[in-house]
């Protein structure tokens, strides 16, 4: 069974090099998910068109998102957005991702989650 590396006890043994190697202590990253839904199903070059418009915003303001697929025709999606960089994006950085998503016509709701670990906050 794999160990969390954000173990007090595994914390107190790394040293700051280890620690930045593994994304833990004062190297961690975070992320959050957003969830998308869209006013019609959405499917081929229309849907390919928002993502592509989606991606270029995020990566204007030093962000990188991934996921938002799923099964044609899309009527809702999800994804994760983080850094491009080392770091974490920030409060202002989640509030533009979605004031920007809720400012597209195609977009009924879209809504962020809370930051999580980007590197160990997910229970794969």
């Amino acid at each position: 069974m794999k160990r969390d590396p954000r173990s007090t006890s595994r914390m107190r043994r790394l040293n700051p090099r280890q620690r930045k190697k593994l994304r833990v202590g004062e190297f961690q990253e975070h992320c959050f998910d957003v969830e998308l839904v869209f006013h019609n199903p959405m499917r081929g070059e229309p849907y390919h068109d928002f993502i592509n418009d989606f991606f270029g915003a995020l990566e204007e303001r030093g962000l990188l998102g991934g996921g938002f697929g799923g099964r044609e025709p899309f009527s809702e999606t999800e994804g994760v957005v983080a850094r491009i960089e080392r770091g974490s994006p920030s409060e202002e950085d989640r509030e533009a991702v979605i004031a920007w998503l809720r400012a597209r016509p195609e977009v009924v709701d879209a809504r962020a989650k809370d930051f999580k670990d980007a590197w160990h906050g997910y229970g794969f």
